[in-house]
């Protein structure tokens, strides 16, 4: 069993036009069978198909020769850190965190022979009022639970920055292609952080006894709100918590003028695509691709 991580470095083409990509194998990450799951990361190429190609060609086989039967990409080492291909379209500026590509890449990985493992998309809602309504029922069924809302403390963002690691150990425990990350890790990748930090927009949902069930990671760029992440643990989400940090969102980006509202990087299959009360429309799309089982190089 493998207990450490594997990956290796290809690259072709020549400089100033040269390809690379990071084959990589977590010993965590495993297909339906069991097998160890090979990501293709760390993927900068020029407009070349036939660079991409050779980029494609080595790592998969060198995967392959690892025992790897399911390669997935781009992604760079996990969830956690960069992955997708944003397919735009590219006529709004990139906000913070999302995945920046040239235009061209979607052609490199699909016409290699890529198929799409899973889809995502940003959401643009326009007219905030319209929405708050939505999550009522749901702010004040939880408020009768004995749930409120608090703001993140400034002055110990490490501290409030852990809290956010253990809620989302638990609630992305189950999504696809997951895979833990520890908590130095984790600060890491947030590392600049505090730049973003809005206090009334990083907010935490706590029970009666004060205990962090759930939180919201908005903040504001390009004159809108974006909402990156709002996370319920499991055994709250029917408790309203999740339409209570929403409202929480909404009430505050309205009472500030914001007149934007970007649900950010949703996986389109997941709950958190009605969070727009159906008032969103689509702004940006973003694929993560896999190699097919019955293609080999």
């Amino acid at each position: 069993m493998r207990t450490a991580v594997e990956q290796r470095e290809f690259v072709a083409g020549r400089e100033p036009r040269a390809g690379r990509v990071t084959a990589h194998i977590s010993p965590v990450l495993k297909d339906d069978a069991g097998a160890p799951l090979g990501l293709l990361g760390w993927f900068a190429c020029p407009d070349d198909h036939a660079i991409a190609g050779e980029l494609f060609a080595q790592s998969i086989a060198w995967l392959r020769s690892r025992g790897v039967k399911r390669v997935v990409g781009p992604m760079n080492g996990s969830t956690w850190h960069r992955y997708r291909v944003n397919v735009g379209p590219f006529d709004r500026p990139q906000f913070p965190y999302e995945p920046w590509n040239p235009p061209y890449w979607r052609d490199l990985w699909e016409q290699a022979g890529f198929i799409t493992a899973e889809s995502y998309s940003s959401k643009l809602v326009t007219d905030l009022p319209a929405v708050l309504p939505s999550y009522m029922k749901g702010a004040e069924r939880s408020a009768a639970a004995g749930v409120r809302i608090r703001p993140l403390d400034v002055g110990r963002v490490r501290d409030e920055l852990e809290i956010v690691h253990t809620i989302s150990t638990q609630i992305f425990a189950e999504a696809p292609f997951y895979s833990p990350i520890t908590l130095a890790d984790f600060l890491a990748s947030y590392e600049g952080v505090e730049r973003l930090l809005d206090p009334e927009l990083v907010v935490f949902a706590c029970d009666s006894g004060g205990r962090e069930i759930g939180f919201l990671f908005a903040y504001t760029a390009h004159d809108a709100v974006h909402f990156k992440t709002l996370g319920v643990l499991g055994s709250w989400r029917r408790s309203g918590v999740g339409a209570a940090l929403a409202h929480h969102g909404y009430g505050t980006a309205i009472r500030r003028g914001i007149r934007e509202a970007n649900h950010a990087l949703m996986r389109d299959d997941n709950a958190s695509q009605g969070l727009d009360a159906g008032l969103g429309v689509v702004f940006r799309r973003y694929l993560l691709y896999e190699w097919p089982s019955t293609h080999a190089h």
